[in-house]
C-alpha cells in the first residue's frame, strides 16, 4: 500500500470513528438495523471526500490497468457486499458502516495516487467533483438550519467555511495544479467541519456526544 492509500485510509478512519460515535450516541439505538439509508449516511460521513469517492468508484473501473482493475473490483465488491449482507441480515447500522468503509477509503486513496501520477497536473474531474460536493454541502446546511433558528448563525458560518474551502480546493487544482495541496485542503476542511459541528452546532441543538 503506497503512502496515499495509507494516508487517506487513516484520515477516513478518523472520520468514520467520529461518524460512528455520532450515529451510535445520538441518531440510532444499538438495536436499530441497517437500512439503505446507510448509503446517504456513508456519503455524508466522509465529507469532504464524497465527490472524490464517487469519482473513484467510476475511475476504479474505467481508468485502471488490468492489475489495478482486479484490486478495485475486489474493493467495490467488498464495500457493496458488506452493506448488502448487513442489510439483509438486519445487522446494526454502525457495524455495516465499519465493515464497508475501509474498502471505499482504499479505493479513494488509489485514485488520488493515480491522478497525481498520471493526469499530468490536469485535475479538472477531481476539481469538479470536490467543488460540487462543497456546494451541495453548503446548500444542504443552509436548508437544514432554516428550520432551526437557534442554529441559523452557526449554520451560516459553517456554510461559508465550506464554500471557502471548496474554492480553495478548486484554486489548488485548476490554478496551481497542485494535487498534494488539494489533498491537504480536503483534510483541513474535514477538521474544520467536525470542529464547528461537534463543538458549536450540536451543543446548541442539545445533542450530546
Amino acid at each position: 500500500m503506497n503512502r496515499w492509500n495509507g494516508g487517506v485510509l487513516l484520515w477516513a478512519g478518523l472520520v468514520l470513528l467520529s461518524s460512528v460515535l455520532f450515529l451510535y450516541g445520538t441518531l440510532v439505538t444499538p438495536a436499530k438495523p441497517l437500512t439503505w439509508s446507510v448509503v446517504p449516511t456513508l456519503l455524508a460521513g466522509i465529507f469532504p471526500w464524497t465527490g472524490l469517492l464517487l469519482k473513484s468508484c467510476k475511475d476504479g473501473i474505467s481508468e485502471s490497468r488490468t492489475e489495478d482493475l482486479r484490486r478495485n473490483l475486489c474493493l467495490l465488491l467488498w464495500g457493496v457486499t458488506a452493506l448488502t449482507v448487513c442489510s439483509w441480515f438486519q445487522v446494526q447500522r454502525v457495524l455495516g458502516l465499519v465493515l464497508g468503509f475501509p474498502a471505499f477509503a482504499m479505493l479513494t486513496g488509489w485514485n488520488i495516487d493515480r491522478m497525481l501520477r498520471e493526469e499530468g497536473n490536469r485535475f479538472t474531474g477531481w476539481a469538479r467533483a470536490s467543488v460540487l460536493t462543497c456546494l451541495l454541502a453548503a446548500a444542504g446546511c443552509v436548508l437544514i438550519v432554516q428550520h432551526m433558528p437557534e442554529l441559523l448563525f452557526g449554520g451560516m458560518v459553517l456554510s461559508l467555511v465550506i464554500l471557502m474551502m471548496g474554492a480553495g480546493i478548486g484554486i489548488a487544482l485548476l490554478y496551481y495544479r497542485d494535487g498534494v495541496l488539494a489533498v491537504w485542503i480536503h483534510v483541513a476542511t474535514g477538521v474544520l467541519v467536525m470542529f464547528i459541528l461537534y463543538f458549536f452546532l450540536l451543543p446548541v441543538a442539545g445533542i450530546q456526544m
